[in-house]
């Protein structure tokens, strides 16, 4: 299935310009497609995390626990 990206209102960049992200309480680091990193303070952590988890982008940490439990 084909993942549909949506937009974020207030948001900067597309959910399709993210390629994973890692989060500490409210601030949230993105790594973009082209190589930038973006640090971004959510007003609602919770909100802006289900809104990335919806669109399909890898947590990073999450990524990082699965291979340190290998």
């Amino acid at each position: 299935m084909e993942t549909v990206y949506t937009h974020l209102e207030g948001f900067v960049y597309p959910a399709h310009k993210i390629k994973r992200y890692i989060s500490n309480l409210e601030l949230f680091t993105l790594l973009l497609t082209d190589g930038t990193i973006v640090h971004y303070i959510a007003d609602d952590a919770e909100a802006f995390k289900r809104w990335l988890v919806s669109n399909k982008i890898p947590d990073a940490g999450a990524l990082e626990k699965m291979d340190a439990e290998m």
